[in-house]
């Protein structure tokens, strides 16, 4: 169970189609894990591992404007995956 926060963060949540898992998770490792955590407002992140073909990352920032500001960053697609959706959601809670 998680403990309310005092300000609210926000996530942006993403889904994507493997195509490749090797190559998405190299890509991974090269072009976003040193990258991501230097945007403002970053508090965490996680890539899940897919399920049925489909990834998900969870990132959340510190305001939905950090969040905002994070969609709106240009950045080179991930070799072996192919982009779904993404969006903004509240955190409710985190521990």
């Amino acid at each position: 169970m998680g403990i309310a926060m005092a300000r609210v963060q926000h996530a942006v949540v993403a889904t994507v189609r493997i195509e490749d898992l090797k190559v998405a998770r190299q890509a991974l490792a090269a072009l976003r894990l040193n990258l991501v955590p230097r945007a403002p407002g970053f508090v965490s992140a996680c890539w899940l591992a897919p399920a049925d073909g489909i990834g998900m990352s969870v990132i959340v920032f510190e305001t939905k404007e950090h969040a905002e500001a994070a969609i709106d960053y240009p950045l080179a697609p991930l070799p072996g995956v192919t982009p779904l959706t993404v969006e903004i959601r509240e955190v409710v809670a985190s521990t």
